[in-house]
């Protein structure tokens, strides 16, 4: 087994999985471990504390630049309920390995590591990096929005998700809210007259996913297409002989760059408001996230591009539906492409695996882009 496939099992091994709301430290245990092995091979690292103990950790290899290049990934994985494997076994069969994180996101987070080790033990070192595994990216992103508060400064980053080994430079947003259709209740024998939560629940989902859709497809943006609304859970009743009071739709709304999630949330409750009256209400946002769009003629991404060209592989940009903690690291102005093995249609999956020739040759990848003198050295120009 080599060094990348040995950490990544190790780290498999390690449970990290999101608490959503509740007060644990579910991922300092990785946190702790990555520390410890970064300062084994040679990296400056430290953890901080993001909430209830829960512990992003930073790990450093100084270079020929003052600002870094940051490598960022998260920690935290889903749920390992229904999964068909043994999510921390780390087994290899076929060549795959199989494990709850092994491809969203410990194997990016291994092929990031051991980069850098090879990196600190052979030299020499063009340009300083930074490497951040972060939690609470599949929740609410706490992890990310403390690294941003410490200031670190990138030229550019790389983030790690498993991406089928492509270039990712846009993805859409979201922002997720609960509407609620009310009603008077009482007895279903007697419904006459009385307006029932679930016919205007009905009639709510009826506007959303046909009339409103298709004015989102009018807005689509390069690589990921049009914005998006779908309705995702709906919650009511208390017995099967009572009109219900209430019935609760949670929606989720994917954006585009030049939404304001706060503003596209906004824009629904008033249009439902106009639409359906007093009868329906908007809760604010529980979740919302930002789009990302970043430039392919950037200096930084056309060199990655380079990098991935010159091994081989795809250097078109990509979209994507799905988030990333790409999106808040653009929002200070950092150029950043997301990247890694594995596919998306296979994280959060019962059977989740890696397969072990996309994780070496995303290895390469990273070790020959943090060999690439991206920005000017300590003392020239930025």
């Amino acid at each position: 087994m080599s060094h990348l496939e040995d950490l990544l099992t190790q780290m498999i091994r390690i449970p990290s999985v999101n608490p959503r709301g509740a007060g644990e430290p579910a991922e300092t245990a990785l946190a702790e471990f990555v520390a410890d092995w970064g300062r084994a091979h040679g990296l400056e690292t430290s953890l901080h504390e993001v909430a209830d103990g829960r512990c992003n950790v930073i790990a450093t290899l100084p270079g020929d630049t003052e600002r870094p290049l940051l490598l960022e990934t998260h920690l935290d994985t889903v749920e390992t309920e229904g999964m068909t494997v043994d999510p921390f076994e780390a087994r290899v069969a076929d060549g795959r390995l199989y494990g709850r994180g092994s491809c969203d996101a410990k194997g990016p987070l291994a092929v990031f590591l051991t980069a850098m080790a090879d990196l600190a033990a052979a030299g020499p070192r063009p340009q300083t990096v930074t490497l951040a595994g972060v939690v609470d990216e599949e929740h609410v992103y706490r992890g990310v929005q403390a690294m941003r508060a410490m200031d670190l400064a990138p030229f550019g980053a790389i983030v790690g998700e498993p991406t089928s080994m492509r270039m990712v430079t846009a993805h859409k947003g979201c922002m997720r809210c609960r509407i609620t259709a009310r009603g008077p209740g009482g007895h279903s024998s007697e419904p006459w007259g009385k307006t029932n939560p679930f016919d205007t629940a009905a009639r709510i989902i009826d506007f959303l996913h046909g009339e409103h859709t298709a004015e989102l497809d009018a807005n689509p943006r390069p690589l990921i297409g049009p914005p998006s609304m779908t309705v995702t859970m709906i919650e009511g009743g208390s017995g099967p002989n009572v009109l219900p009071e209430s019935v609760t739709m949670t929606v989720d709304r994917r954006t585009v760059v030049g939404e304001d999630p706060h503003a596209v949330w906004a824009e629904l409750r008033d249009l439902l408001a106009a639409r359906f009256g007093a009868q329906v209400e908007v809760a604010e946002p529980h979740v919302v996230d930002y789009a990302l769009e970043t430039d392919p003629a950037d200096p930084f991404v056309s060199g990655f591009a380079g990098v991935l060209g010159a091994h081989g592989l795809d250097p078109a940009p990509k979209g994507v539906g799905h988030g990333t903690d790409a999106s808040k690291i653009a929002l200070d102005g950092v150029p950043s492409v997301v990247f890694g093995p594995g596919a998306i249609a296979q994280a959060h999956m019962p059977d989740e695996f890696v397969p072990l020739a996309e994780l070496h040759e995303a290895h390469k990848v990273v070790a020959a882009a943090l060999r690439t003198p991206f920005a000017p050295a300590i003392g020239g120009a930025l």
